[in-house]
């Protein structure tokens, strides 16, 4: 019978954190700690001595940085999984995203509590279900002789639910949930895209934002779980990649067509009524808030997509991705009452299929799409509701 301890290796150069996060993982259930290391050197010798299936890796250390150590590692052992334990620096959140990009499964922040013990309590809030999503994968495969690798790797990608795209259409897949009887039919036209997305989030928006074409004639409003700061670092790394402008949303800025606006790390985003900036008639504008958080989560996707349900009248198209739990199924059945467009990432291209499955079991979803093809998909949408 498989172990179902999770074997987990620390690497951080400061003594007090390395202390602090064997505590978590003495603290988690079926969790094992198998070592620490100082620097990524160490680490990696330690690797090749005692495996392990969860790396939690520091992004600032001399010698080797986290950086440096994540490659090696993703080199040398495929089948351990690597979350990497980031300052809130600005420096820090634009190697963790480096990190992401690498192939880093996801990171959680040094806390700046005011002793151990608090620290302790927010990692252990922060990486207990990160630990139980990696368990899970592990003990699916562990035994069988293959790699714990991502469900992405080891399944085909699925062809979306529906008609054509850019691309040679695929073969047709099985039809989506019934919708529920009570719901209204999809809209005529759609005025704003909105998209939630959590874990494995950076590397999956990279997929699709630099892909939407300079003329994207709508907005598009989106929700990434992050702490501050490196909401504001993936707006600009976006940005550099993509045709649209992509930046951190700011209050009380006008919601504006071939603009992608990220909700601020920590805080929630939502779209309200206002006078326009620049003297024109009332608009939809952005606010930015601090009221408590929604599913854990702040800012939350379920937030921004009941504001947008208030404000677009149903003409509308809600994308869900990767990510861990539910936040924003509930946002997506206020849209629905209104009559929105859902779509959700396939299983087969999530990091973590939590988000997409919450909306897919509820019947909400419209359309299950690859990731691949998710951006062409937004865009033949939105411009043949619009009559583009």
């Amino acid at each position: 019978m498989a172990d179902p301890s999770l074997r987990v290796l620390i690497v951080d150069d400061t003594l007090v954190y390395r202390r602090i996060l064997s505590e978590v993982v003495e603290a988690l259930p079926d969790a094992v700690l198998v070592g620490t290391a100082p620097h990524g050197r160490l680490a990696l010798s330690r690797l090749e001595q005692t495996p392990a299936d969860l790396v939690l890796l520091d992004v600032a250390m001399p010698e080797m940085d986290g950086l440096e150590t994540l490659r090696e590692i993703r080199r040398a052992f495929p089948g351990t999984s690597v979350i990497m334990v980031s300052g809130t620096n600005l420096s820090s959140a634009e190697i963790t995203l480096q990190c992401l990009e690498q192939g880093a499964l996801d990171f959680v922040h040094k806390p700046e509590g005011a002793s151990a013990a608090d620290s302790r309590e927010a990692l252990l809030a922060m990486l207990r279900p990160l630990f139980r999503h990696v368990r899970t994968r592990v003990n699916l495969f562990r035994g069988s002789g293959l790699p714990a690798s991502t469900p992405a790797d080891l399944e085909p990608a699925r062809p979306a639910d529906a008609a054509p795209t850019l691309a040679p259409a695929p073969a047709p897949a099985p039809a989506p949930p019934p919708r529920p009887a009570r719901l209204p039919p999809p809209p005529e036209r759609i005025d704003i895209v909105a998209i939630g997305v959590s874990t494995g989030g950076p590397n999956a928006l990279g997929e699709v934002i630099p892909r939407l074409p300079a003329d994207f004639p709508v907005p598009v409003l989106l929700v990434q779980h992050m702490p501050p700061v490196f909401t504001a670092s993936l707006a600009e790394h976006l940005d550099q990649r993509s045709r649209l402008r992509v930046r951190e949303a700011r209050d009380g800025e006008p919601v504006l067509p071939g603009t992608v606006l990220i909700a601020p790390g920590g805080r929630h985003m939502v779209v309200r009524r206002g006078p326009d900036p620049a003297g024109g008639p009332a608009c939809a504008i952005v606010g930015i808030n601090d009221q408590p958080p929604v599913n854990s989560c702040r800012p939350s996707v379920d937030v921004l997509f009941r504001s947008l349900a208030s404000q677009y009248d149903g003409n509308l198209l809600a994308v869900v991705m990767t990510g861990m739990g539910s936040d924003g199924c509930e946002g997506v059945r206020a849209m629905k009452r209104r009559g929105c467009l859902c779509l959700t990432q396939t299983e087969a291209s999530c990091v973590v299929y939590g988000m997409p499955l919450a909306v897919d079991e509820a019947h909400l979803s419209d359309e299950r799409v690859p990731l691949e093809r998710l951006a062409a998909r937004i865009d033949y949408l939105v411009r043949k509701k619009r009559g583009g």
